[in-house]
């Protein structure tokens, strides 16, 4: 990994913050004014700023999250200009009516468009100049984006020049770069608009989330797309051989809808999507998935040292925050990624699977999923598995029973040892219940599949991932061969492939339905309405990923540089009077305000006591997960993952008696119920022996 930055580079928000500007003001404020001439000018790189720009916001995403307004929308960038070239603009008096304001925006390129694109009065300018004279001096650049608001367009030249309010305190007179945005005041009718449009129209397939943060992962997909511009071409890169046999795979489309949506995933997986495709807006939000998954990973592993000690940390992480949904559940049909899984906090075995072998993947630690061979004669296929690599060794672990495999002599077994010892799988079995639905033989070749969604195997990925150093480092990109030729070597390996879920997840949500007898739009909507209408509620949980960081790297030797407390800022913003409002008046609410807004009120309870238990802070987690969770309504959306928990609580408390009982109340239907059985039986055994142990110490010596 790379060192970190020596400097701390602007960060640049999208929607909500406005920068504060130190020698350049807007005259409307009132501020003092410097009375210097002296015109901002000076050049740097533009690859190096757009980088800089990407790696801060995705560096300090909770601090882009629009809490107040719909996220700001671009109206001019380079993308939207007469020529798709940056707009280039000076700021200075107004040559109509000179009065030494310098209040006049005029594009020098010529295709800025303003009433084209019908550019209004209050719109956001952001204007991108050298706002710190004294670094300037020196030969510094500090540059960001000083926020302006057009007054008014020209008259005589209104698709090139405007009227900003107020104005500068010198004139800009070197042409810099110049976007405008606009905000609204409506925040609740554009996300119930956004969220309908995509329960009717399905529009936009991918991406159709209003979330609090959706303006500054525009902004990252613009900036981003502008360093890359400024990239050399590789014409010898290849895209991944094993792709052919993964799309292979793929169900043949037999509607049109499943027709269109294939021929979408083709040009997606097409070499020139691969290797010369742009990121695509809703790309963005899977940039922002690894970095969570990048934090997550980092505060969860907690005090292990070696690999497979961090391996089981950041499984049972998976198995506590990942509510075990039901093969049939039809919200478990609404998570296409993993950024979905942590965000709802549910998910299936695949979901489980999936967010644990990315966990792993920021630890650099290999991971890949497990497909043992079906049992002859019995129906379905063998429970799905992944495998930790370590020292040339796949380790087992059934995210379905929240449980690693056993080994002969360690917690976790191996999969060499387990093809050859049905003993150890037979331990899993139940008494009078069901057997554990894999055998020693099923284990003896297996398919192995390695983990790599389009994104992660594009050449955008693999050239932003090796530009960003430091702190800013994040995995996105995979590399499938070499670990497919590691474990193609193990002996009980018959086949090594790319997984297709990451694929097909694409072609499900082009073709989603929504009718009377499925209404799979409706229910995904419904799932994410309470965070698009509590912003607190999204960034709370998007602290609670992000943890403790402690101060930035290149601020360490500041006095004042703060700590970044993610985790106590998450408790406060779940406690939030916003977030969790009364019963009474929720009871006052009209019906689908209510049960949003009680949806959002019981899910910021139920994370409350898992970040608490993972605080240490036991008590508290007892309280969230068991009075104000599963006692408060045992029909809860939470109560299988609040029991569960409950019982993890007090297990590290010490209580084994009340651990076991809860692991043991699970109702038959309970899709992790033997997992817990199997971890209670483990829990009274240990209970029994710290008795015996107890017992013989409080013998009274022999005579």
């Amino acid at each position: 990994m790379n060192m970190a930055r020596q400097h701390r580079y602007p960060l640049w928000f999208a929607g909500l913050v406005f920068v504060a500007i130190g020698v350049l003001s807007l005259s409307s404020c009132g501020d003092a004014r410097r009375e210097s001439r002296r015109s901002m000018m000076g050049a740097v790189d533009a690859g190096d700023v757009y980088l800089r720009s990407v790696a801060d916001t995705l560096n300090d995403l909770p601090a882009n999250i629009d809490l107040e307004l719909q996220p700001a929308q671009p109206i001019l960038t380079a993308s939207t200009s007469a020529d798709g070239k940056e707009v280039l603009a000076v700021c200075i008096e107004n040559p109509n009516n000179p009065d030494g304001t310098y209040n006049y925006l005029l594009a020098t390129t010529g295709n800025a468009n303003f009433y084209s694109i019908d550019v209004q009065p209050g719109d956001i300018i952001r204007y991108y100049v050298n706002v710190d004279e004294e670094s300037a001096e020196r030969g510094i650049e500090q540059r960001t984006a000083l926020e302006l608001r057009v007054r008014r367009l020209d008259s005589r030249n209104p698709e090139n020049a405007l009227i900003i309010e107020g104005g500068l305190t010198a004139p800009a007179e070197v042409p810099q770069r110049v976007e405008i945005w606009r905000y609204s005041d409506k925040r609740m009718d554009a996300i119930r608009s956004a969220l309908n449009r995509y329960v009717t129209l399905r529009l936009p397939p991918i991406g159709w989330e209003p979330a609090p943060d959706v303006g500054a992962l525009q902004q990252i997909v613009e900036r981003a797309n502008q360093w890359l511009r400024n990239e050399p071409d590789d014409p010898a890169w290849k895209r991944e051989p094993m792709l052919v046999e993964a799309t292979a795979a793929l169900p043949q489309p037999q509607t049109d809808p499943q027709k269109r949506a294939a021929g979408i995933l083709e040009n997606l997986l097409s070499s020139e999507g691969l290797r010369d495709g742009n990121f695509l807006d809703w790309e963005g939000r899977l940039l922002a998935e690894a970095v969570w998954l990048r934090d997550i990973a980092q505060w969860a592993r907690g005090s292990a040292a070696s690999d497979l000690d961090v391996a089981a940390a950041l499984f049972d992480w998976t198995v506590r925050n990942i509510q075990l949904d039901a093969p049939d559940d039809p919200m478990a049909r609404n998570i296409h990624h993993p950024w979905q899984a942590i965000m709802y906090g549910h998910g299936s075995a695949a979901h489980r699977a999936w967010v644990f072998i990315e966990l792993c993947r920021q630890q650099n630690i290999d991971a890949v999923l497990v497909q043992p061979a079906p049992k002859a004669g019995a129906a379905g296929a063998a429970p799905l598995l992944v495998g930790v690599l370590v020292e040339d060794r796949l380790h087992l672990f059934d995210p379905t029973l929240g449980l690693p495999l056993p080994g002969e002599e360690t917690a976790i077994g191996k999969l060499a040892e387990l093809s050859q010892n049905d003993a150890l799988l037979r331990q899993f079995d139940l008494e009078g219940g069901p057997a554990y639905p894999l055998s020693a033989d099923q284990l003896k070749q297996v398919d192995v599949f390695v983990v790599a969604s389009h994104l992660q195997l594009a050449r955008r990925a693999q050239l932003l991932e090796k530009a960003l150093e430091g702190e800013d480092f994040v995995e996105l990109a995979v590399d499938p061969a070499p670990l497919a030729e590691k474990v193609s070597k193990l002996p009980q390996v018959k086949s090594t492939r790319l997984w297709v879920q990451p694929f097909q997840a694409i072609l499900d949500q082009h073709t989603l339905p929504n009718t009377d007898e499925d209404p799979q739009r409706q229910l995904a909507a419904a799932e994410f309405a309470p965070l698009a209408e509590r912003p607190l509620l999204w960034k709370a949980r998007v602290l609670h990923f992000q943890g403790n960081k402690g101060a930035r790297a290149d601020e360490r030797n500041d006095p004042l540089a703060e700590e970044r407390e993610g985790h106590e800022d998450a408790v406060r913003l779940y406690r939030s009077h916003e977030v969790r409002p009364s019963n009474a008046e929720l009871a006052e609410l009209e019906l689908n305000t209510r049960t949003v807004r009680a949806a959002g009120k019981a899910a910021a309870g139920y994370w409350l006591g898992l970040l608490s238990y993972d605080r240490g802070n036991y008590e508290v987690a007892l309280q969230w997960l068991g009075d104000r969770t599963l006692e408060e309504t045992r029909a809860s959306r939470w109560a299988d993952g609040a029991r569960y928990n409950l019982a993890r609580t007090y297990e590290a408390m010490g209580n084994l008696e009340e651990a076991v009982r809860l692991l043991r109340s699970d109702p038959e239907d309970a899709p992790q119920r033997q997992g817990n059985l199997l971890r209670a039986r483990r829990l009274e055994a240990e209970a029994a022996e710290k008795a015996d142990e107890t017992e013989g110490s409080s013998e009274p010596p022999a005579g």
